[in-house]
């Protein structure tokens, strides 16, 4: 592990086992084809080796992300013939490298149209695939059922764009109640048809992601998957997602211990303990990624099949508090997923009810100071 872990100070250990498995499981939900997302970074777990292993692994031959410099990356690191789509709403000056890397954009107002169109002239290309993002509801990007036409004619005017998406995008998913959800699908479909109705066959609908695989669906070829198979945590209605398991560990390292006394103040927070305790200071701070709300509201973590707990956090290292758990400097804690010593396991989903219950946001802030380390067959 030492040589793999070089001069960082903490590791993701990133099960691509475990991904492969979780999508398998969603495939056989599922009569829909599957396009996986692999933006931020592929939820803190590395855009290139999880689109790696999904092109050359997995048998896609599609992912989406969200910026185009995430599918930049991709592009560089030698897939040129796949299809990547960008799924967010893009600044103008950023679609010329959207048209240089051949990238699938969403496309929902007459003045992307134009300035894509512009793109692609320059670039000497007759034809540039795109997908149209229409709003059934969530009013953030994508054109209006009213606006469709006018949108479609200008599409049409261009002369060089091909439609070969129609999407949309639901606005309550994780919602298994919710009475919007059924009127976005409906007005979906209609959407579709209008679209079809125009001699246009796109290869790719979709409206459904990850919380949608047991919906029914009948106009969709596709569904954008992203936390269903990667970032997967167990929780709510979801808490068996089709046999589906979280494939990241975080891990960070014991650099000193303190026994001190009650009345002893500690951190940036001046920590006042109100009882001797054993304390321990590992090597990740908020600089790495590490929540801080869940930090600071003293969230568990995982040390020898043990829970400890935060005391307070710095930018570069964290204060725990470790009494009574047979513990030394050296030793590896477990932030979450599978103990190092024990078959223990944290979920993100625990952690995230010391802050805001969202526990997928604690892998969007893990920065590029953690070392990834992959798991597989070899």
């Amino acid at each position: 592990m030492d040589n793999a872990l070089g001069y960082k100070y903490s590791y993701i250990e990133v099960d691509l086992r475990q991904i492969r498995e979780n999508i398998r499981h969603i495939q056989e939900a599922t009569d829909c084809g599957i396009i996986p997302v692999v933006k931020s970074n592929a939820w803190g777990q590395g855009t290139v080796p999880v689109a790696r292993m999904l092109f050359e692994k997995a048998g896609f031959d599609v992912v989406a992300v969200a910026h185009v410099s995430e599918a930049a990356e991709i592009r560089e690191a030698g897939f040129r013939d796949q299809t990547i789509m960008l799924l967010s709403g893009m600044p103008f000056h950023a679609i010329p490298y959207a048209v240089k890397y051949d990238l699938m954009m969403m496309v929902y107002n007459c003045e992307t149209v134009e300035r894509l169109s512009s793109e692609v002239r320059k670039a000497g290309l007759e034809r540039f695939p795109i997908q149209i993002k229409i709003d059934t509801g969530f009013h953030r990007i994508g054109v209006p059922p009213e606006k469709l036409d006018e949108l479609l004619d200008a599409i049409e005017a261009a002369g060089n764009l091909e439609i070969a998406g129609v999407c949309s995008h639901y606005a309550d998913s994780y919602n298994p109640d919710s009475e919007k959800t059924p009127e976005q699908y409906e007005l979906f479909k209609k959407m579709v048809a209008h679209v079809k109705a125009r001699g246009i066959t796109p290869r790719y609908i979709s409206i459904g992601c990850s919380p949608d695989i047991d919906r029914p669906d009948e106009i969709s070829t596709h569904m954008r998957v992203g936390w269903g198979y990667i970032a997967y945590t167990p929780a709510g209605y979801l808490a068996d997602y089709h046999g589906n398991r979280p494939s990241l560990t975080l891990r960070a390292f014991i650099t000193d211990m303190h026994e001190l006394k009650a009345g002893d103040s500690l951190g940036y927070s001046n920590v006042v303990l109100d009882k001797p305790a054993t304390t321990a200071t590992i090597s990740i701070g908020y600089g790495d990624g590490l929540y801080r709300p869940s930090t600071m509201h003293g969230g568990p973590l995982l040390i020898r099949g043990q829970y400890a707990h935060y005391l307070d956090e710095c930018m570069d290292q964290t204060i725990i508090d470790v009494t009574g758990i047979d513990c030394k400097v050296g030793d590896e804690v477990t932030i979450y997923g599978k103990d190092k010593y024990s078959d223990a396991y944290l979920t993100p989903t625990e952690v995230s009810k010391y802050a805001d219950g969202n526990s997928t946001i604690l892998q969007l802030y893990l920065t590029d100071r953690i070392a990834r380390i992959y798991v597989d067959e070899n």
